[in-house]
């Protein structure tokens, strides 16, 4: 064959390839337009803009004006009549930490919001588990977790106040002691208006903010990487501890974080609750604000806010989420 005859070959080959490469453009799918927003043309500002605007009015005014309010009052100074203009101390600071007081309820509150975020995870991973991985119908998935949210449809206060019958001197508990069992011949005061009744109904209170991201990670989970592992013949204990357990990582950590915040900002369980007996850092806050004193009542705040948001920091650097995602 000539080098000519080559050369004709070759290029019916070309055209060949450009003509399937045409028909192939031709019939390709329409990209996505979520696709085409990140792909394609850029956005003018003034959409960006527009897109982003209520959001970001929304933490101006809802969140970082709040706190920056509460950061100018712990340290403005003071008059019999509001604050001197443009004067500014540190001795609210100075005033909370004379004693030891905030300090000690500082930690215990930080130590309960450990203590009731473990018992969370402990007692919310196995329902959100059950609802998740052991239902195979949505239908009734949705219908138990309806059902799992039926405390959440009454008042917050009034779940509180309801302990009162169960942990109470003439609660259910004290009456099946001493009435039934014959336990003791007298009630257990301890129950109620004790860390211990704080903490249970702090649990009983956070747990859906534990179960409720749980429940929508397992939920979401790829089964391929589960069946793949149960191919390769490993035990059902095995699957959950090296499969399922680390994909749900990510809604653990954002249950975690949830609980955590919530916990050490209380103020009204531990004020029904713990009758008095108890502390935590918003119930000081509160007693300094009826003083009324508030730039230590700022200052407690801030220091507070500051303490949840170096927890929070913790936790999403040891988790390492965005590896795990």
């Amino acid at each position: 064959m000539s080098s000519n005859d080559d050369h004709h070959a070759l290029d019916e080959a070309k055209a060949e390839v450009a003509e399937a490469e045409a028909v192939e453009t031709q019939h390709q799918p329409e990209v996505p337009l979520g696709v085409q927003a990140t792909t394609g043309p850029r956005r003018s500002p003034l959409v960006t803009l527009a897109w982003i605007a209520p959001g970001t009015i929304w933490l101006l005014l809802f969140l970082i004006a709040p706190l920056i309010m509460i950061v100018l009052v712990s340290i403005w100074t003071r008059t019999p009549v509001g604050f001197e203009k443009w004067s500014f101390t540190l001795d609210a600071y100075g005033r909370i930490f004379e004693t030891d007081v905030y300090r000690d309820t500082l930690f215990s509150t930080f130590v309960r919001a450990i203590f009731v975020t473990a018992l969370c995870v402990v007692m919310g991973y196995p329902v959100a588990f059950f609802l998740a991985r052991c239902i195979s119908s949505i239908r009734y998935q949705i219908a138990l977790f309806i059902f799992v949210l039926a405390p959440f449809w009454v008042a917050y206060v009034v779940r509180i106040v309801a302990w009162l019958p169960v942990l109470g001197r003439q609660g259910v508990i004290n009456y099946v002691i001493v009435e039934i069992l014959h336990l003791r011949s007298e009630p257990i005061d301890a129950l109620f208006y004790s860390p211990f009744a704080v903490m249970l109904a702090l649990v009983q209170l956070y747990v859906l903010f534990m179960v409720t991201p749980i429940f929508f990670q397992l939920a979401t989970l790829d089964n391929a990487a589960i069946e793949a592992a149960r191919d390769l013949g490993a035990t059902p204990s095995k699957v959950f501890r090296e499969v399922i357990l680390p994909l749900s990582l990510p809604g653990v950590l954002i249950g975690c974080i949830f609980v955590f915040v919530l916990v050490m900002g209380e103020f009204a369980t531990v004020r029904i609750i713990g009758g008095g007996t108890v502390q935590s850092v918003g119930t000081l806050v509160y007693d300094y604000y009826k003083l009324p004193d508030l730039p230590s009542a700022a200052a407690g705040a801030t220091i507070l806010v500051a303490v949840m948001t170096i927890g929070v920091a913790i936790l999403l650097r040891f988790s390492r989420i965005r590896e795990v995602v």
